[in-house]
């Protein structure tokens, strides 16, 4: 879903030891981002599996993908943007041809298949009435669906290509835009997800070296004690929220606190439930807990054997996005949900046992991942997962041309890395 990243190219066209071991470290810094989005597409599976489990997320294992929550998306889009850097120095036509495009047929071919799909296993098991045209319209224009990502990742490159040649204020500013919409249109997933995820899409675009300099010493004592302290810091925030939201105590600092909710409210011109602000500490606690993501990722790096599984799922993240929620409803829901899970916790057999049903259920959803992942080997059908590359225009001096864009966004929805050529310096 993610642009690949690669290693940087030999300074030296003869190899000899000392370029070799520098490209070696340079490797090893730069796993981290292939293991962010491993850890990330699992995670995302692992919350869909407890949403179709009953008492899943009285689980162990579910409470524990709680914790991911402030990281599993953000590090998605943190990573998209680190690897969105090319779209400052692309026309409108080569991000479309070289980017946009490879987003937009998987969305547009997949998003209908997972809707029908969904809709037809309650229909057949459940006898919930059929869908009408207008509600799959509608779901794909305001991305409410399994495939949301796709969709933002579209926004939020164009987004960031129309931003490029403006000052830091401006840009800022663009960011901030969503807020004042927020009266009108809160309650709208659109509007919720671009308030939270932009910003760090962003970041991830525009402060590139930063975080790569963060990454780099991310072993380091200040570096882990300082990512600590923030994301303990996002959780004291969302403790916060929730008293604010709920306001069962009114103390005199949960009046304050609720008085200057209020007054942000107004000052944003409409009134604003309690769901709705809080889109902005969802915003703040995501941004806290960023830099302990990374820290994690690096030292995930180090671990051999589970280093290596996760950039393997991290480098195959969009067949297993797309793959993973047919899974849950082709292979889970019509052959499995609703003719054999009983669960009873109190049986002598494991069969009966939420957990059970949890691991059947995420092999399920991978083994969706993996078919998606042989699909897009089909010529053709492929295509549908990779689409074929729109005519090129001619290469601009100076700049990666709309072949090695294209190669690289080929080369990531194949999970490989991008080529060397078109890394972002």
């Amino acid at each position: 879903m993610t642009t690949g990243h690669s290693h940087p190219a030999p300074t030296s066209a003869t190899p000899t030891a000392k370029p070799a071991t520098t490209k070696s470290a340079s490797a090893q810094r730069m796993d981290w981002p292939d293991i962010a989005k491993g850890v990330s597409i699992l995670g995302v599976v692992l919350l869909h599996v407890t949403l179709a489990i009953p008492g899943a997320n009285e689980t162990l294992l579910a409470q524990l993908n709680l914790l991911l929550d402030p990281l599993r998306m953000p590090l998605f889009f943190l990573v998209s943007g680190f690897f969105s850097v090319k779209v400052l120095n692309q026309t409108f036509g080569e991000l479309f041809r070289g980017r946009l495009w490879f987003y937009l047929i998987p969305y547009l071919i997949w998003t209908p298949i997972n809707l029908y799909t969904y809709r037809l296993e309650g229909t057949i098991f459940t006898g919930r009435a059929p869908a009408e045209l207008e509600w799959y319209a509608q779901t794909m224009a305001l991305a409410t669906n399994m495939y949301w990502f796709l969709y933002f990742l579209i926004l939020f490159n164009v987004i960031l290509w129309a931003t490029k040649k403006l000052p830091g204020w401006a840009i800022v500013a663009v960011v901030a835009a969503p807020w004042l919409f927020m009266p009108a249109y809160s309650e709208y997933e659109l509007l919720r997800k671009t308030i939270i995820y932009l910003p760090l899409f962003m970041i991830g675009a525009y402060f590139r070296p930063l975080i790569t300099r963060f990454a780099e010493a991310a072993t380091k004592p200040a570096a882990i004690v300082f990512a600590v302290v923030l994301y303990v810091a996002g959780l004291a925030v969302n403790v916060v929220a929730d008293a604010i939201r709920v306001a069962e105590n009114r103390g005199a600092t949960m009046v304050w606190l609720i008085h200057l909710r209020d007054q942000f409210a107004d000052a944003l011109g409409g009134q604003l439930t309690g769901f709705d602000m809080n889109h902005i500490p969802s915003l703040i606690i995501r941004i806290l807990s960023i830099p302990a993501g990374i820290v994690l990722c690096v030292w995930l790096s180090k671990l051999g054997p589970i280093a290596s599984f996760l950039k393997m799922v991290g480098r195959h993240t969009l067949p297993i996005y797309i793959g993973h929620a047919l899974g849950l409803t082709l292979i889970f829901g019509f052959s499995l949900r609703w003719r054999f899970m009983k669960i009873d916790n109190a049986a002598e057999s494991m069969w009966y046992h939420t957990n059970t049903w949890m691991v059947i259920a995420f092999a399920c959803a991978m083994l969706g991942g993996y078919l998606m992942y042989l699909l897009s080997k089909i010529p053709v059908l492929g295509w549908t997962m990779v689409p074929p590359r729109l005519p090129e225009s001619k290469v601009v001096s100076g700049g990666p041309s709309d072949a090695e864009t294209t190669d690289a966004r080929i080369a990531e929805a194949k999970g490989l890395p991008e080529p060397e050529a078109t890394s972002p310096r």
